[in-house]
């Protein structure tokens, strides 16, 4: 069922331009981008767990699923509620992208206008899906084994359905505190009958079917349903996004060839997270977490692709900072010198510079 926002929402005051004039805030301002309280408790060991996850941001665990914390936080900070990571995870991979058509929000209509090819942009976010090897050494498509993916995709995704928050679908520790439930699903799903049809699958692509996960898979999108208590989106989720590169490598290759118009489309992107957050808006960006920590000499990972919201922004020392949220639940130790000193509980301050030297997207909420 399609639990749009109502008409009345088109109208909403509070929707910024489709395409405003971006430029830097000069004096870089101090600014802090207001999200909702997290619960007292996000997890059953908070007490004995440190940092404490009830004042840490939402940490991904072992997940690789990036993209989906962020986009959490970004919904969750324009909706007012903490919305769960892994409903956004599940939406994205396996939600009907033509449910959006039938919604009753004139400003989402009118984005489905501008952007006729957006099924095929989705279908081919999803198609570019890896499965991790780990317990999975033939990389089935197993929602707990799968990696990466899109925030404007999943955005957009989340129109559909309604609100599922927190609260409902735990997110805290990425797929720690269902377990039970994953080990539940794969017994029953070796005995279920491998060519049935699976409706809740029905709007995915091929490269996420598979005889061997798709009871699974649907048993995890009924789990999902049971759990969430869901509400209506009280306005549109409407993306606003830019990119100087496909990815991290993609990013790597033009700075290595020098690339005409690297320079000027980062300040672009600096431009977009500065508008994002002078109109309370938390702005994701796409960026490597090497800038965060030292790349393991031995790790075959050369990019390490990251997806992080910006929460703030102040001048210390004569410098423009950013006050950037990691999800990954990594400890600030860990961290690169000089970094480490400016991380509290998984946020980090880093100087402009840091931010640009692997900023290859941005993307907020309009």
């Amino acid at each position: 069922m399609l639990l749009a926002a109502s008409p009345a929402a088109a109208a909403d005051t509070r929707l910024l331009p489709e395409k405003p004039r971006y430029a830097r805030n000069r004096t870089c301002t101090d600014v802090t981008v207001v999200a909702p309280a997290r619960r007292p408790a996000t997890h059953p060991l908070d007490d004995r767990i440190s940092p404490n996850p009830a004042l840490s941001p939402m940490s991904q665990g072992d997940s690789a699923i990036c993209f989906a914390y962020a986009t959490a936080d970004m919904i969750s900070q324009r909706v007012g509620v903490t919305v769960s990571a892994l409903d956004v995870a599940t939406r994205y991979y396996f939600a009907d992208p033509a449910g959006l058509s039938r919604s009753r929000d004139r400003a989402l209509r009118d984005y489905l206008r501008r952007h006729p090819d957006l099924a095929e942009e989705i279908a081919e976010s999803r198609n570019d899906t890896e499965a991790s090897r780990e317990r999975n050494p033939g990389r089935k498509p197993y929602f707990d084994k799968l990696e990466d993916g899109q925030e404007e995709a999943a955005a957009l995704l989340y129109n559909l359905g309604g609100l599922c928050t927190d609260r409902d679908l735990p997110s805290f520790d990425g797929y720690g505190q269902h377990l039970g439930t994953f080990g539940a699903l794969r017994w029953r799903s070796r005995v279920a009958a491998p060519k049935m049809s699976w409706r809740s699958l029905g709007g995915t692509v091929p490269r996420l079917r598979d005889p061997a996960t798709d009871a699974f898979n649907a048993g995890w999108i009924a789990h999902v349903e049971r759990r969430c208590r869901r509400t209506p989106l009280p306005v549109p989720l409407i993306p606003v996004s830019d990119a100087i590169a496909d990815n991290q490598l993609d990013f790597m290759d033009k700075a290595a060839r020098g690339e005409p118009g690297l320079a000027a489309g980062t300040d672009r992107l600096m431009a977009m997270i500065d508008y994002a957050l002078d109109h309370n808006r938390l702005p994701v960006v796409g960026y490597s977490w090497y800038v965060l920590e030292e790349r393991l000499p031995k790790d075959p990972d050369i990019a390490a692709d990251h997806s992080s919201p910006i929460i703030a922004r102040r001048k210390d020392g004569g410098r423009c900072q950013y006050h950037l949220q990691d999800n990954t639940g990594e400890y600030c130790a860990r961290m690169r010198p000089g970094i480490a000193e400016r991380c509290d509980l998984g946020r980090v301050w880093l100087d402009e510079d840091e931010l640009r030297a692997s900023l290859y997207s941005v993307i907020y909420l309009r």
